[in-house]
């Protein structure tokens, strides 16, 4: 799979260099001459890495990529710095890259430092290869900490119906562009409606975890549910489509009739209870989801009991 690269450069030779050293590497460039610019596909979908022109500091910006790279969601997005040929250590202690190479040495080892940058990418267990969302750990850090500071919050638990069957009959490919389909809803939507404090996460196969405040949620997730439901049939063939539903092998080993596919989600907060690990809120969670699965008609489930304070 090719990787996506996004550099940010001004000076034009430096950028003719980068066209012609990663001419031949597997990946898709994009070229900008400044962070805004960028900011739109960097959204959209988060690239492997991000590679910026930052000889002219400290007249660069740094804060907006400082920004990014201090967003879980960015866990997984590399950021290599192109500096001045005198660059001092010390005077980069605050910014957040991943990197750096010396304009003098650019050519020599510009396609070295991006290997050891992917190499290093995938040891980390953080984030989840397929969508590139923050995996189980992070997701537990993300989880505890907010606990241990007191924020109040909502944490949804969403999976798919039917996923297996699907997987069985049309093959992993097109299973595991179901998933990244749902991840990239996930994470346009939640933080569409909330910008500022929400988190995405990837626990592995289909099921996704996202936290907003209370008060969004709900709405959040039937909006989730809503586009799902659309966007799903893209995934089926026609014939099946027309049937509405599809035929796989269950968990006997026999043939079944299975329907479309659906996202359920189990939402739980600490709004009116006491979670003292992320543990407990992740079993209450896990529950409300259970509950979801079984309704026919509303796809989500919300824990609203209450503690006594």
């Amino acid at each position: 799979m090719n990787k996506k690269i996004i550099v940010i450069v001004v000076n034009e030779k430096i950028k003719q260099i980068i066209k012609k050293d990663l001419s031949k590497y597997p990946c898709e460039l994009y070229f900008f001459e400044n962070t805004n610019e960028a900011l739109q596909l960097i959204y959209d979908a988060i690239p492997d890495l991000l590679i910026v022109e930052a000889i002219n500091y400290p007249l660069f910006d740094v804060s907006m990529l400082n920004d990014l790279k201090s967003d879980p969601i960015f866990l997984s997005m590399n950021v290599i710095a192109i500096v001045s040929s005198d660059f001092y250590t010390e005077d980069w202690q605050n910014f957040l890259i991943d990197d750096y190479i010396r304009v003098n040495t650019l050519e020599l080892d510009l396609l070295l430092r991006i290997s050891i940058c992917f190499e290093r990418a995938e040891r980390i267990i953080a984030t989840n290869p397929l969508t590139k969302l923050p995996g189980n750990l992070a997701i537990q850090k993300e989880l505890q900490k907010r606990l241990d500071r007191g924020d109040v919050f909502a944490l949804a638990y969403a999976d798919l119906d039917n996923f297996k069957p699907f997987n069985d009959k049309y093959g992993f490919s097109r299973g595991d562009e179901v998933i990244k389909m749902l991840g990239r809803l996930i994470l346009n939507i939640v933080r569409t409606d909330q910008p500022s404090g929400s988190f995405i996460g990837h626990i592995g196969g289909d099921d996704f975890v996202y936290i907003m405040i209370p008060e969004k949620i709900e709405k959040t997730t039937e909006k989730i549910i809503n586009f799902f439901n659309n966007l799903i049939l893209n995934f089926y063939d026609v014939e099946d489509i027309r049937k509405g539903y599809i035929e796989s092998i269950n968990r006997e080993g026999k043939t079944h009739i299975f329907p479309i596919m659906t996202v359920s989600v189990g939402i739980t907060s600490n709004q009116y209870r006491i979670f003292n690990h992320f543990s407990e809120m992740v079993e209450v969670v896990c529950t409300m989801k259970s509950v979801a699965k079984k309704q026919k008609d509303k796809r989500y489930a919300i824990d609203r009991r209450r503690d006594i304070r």
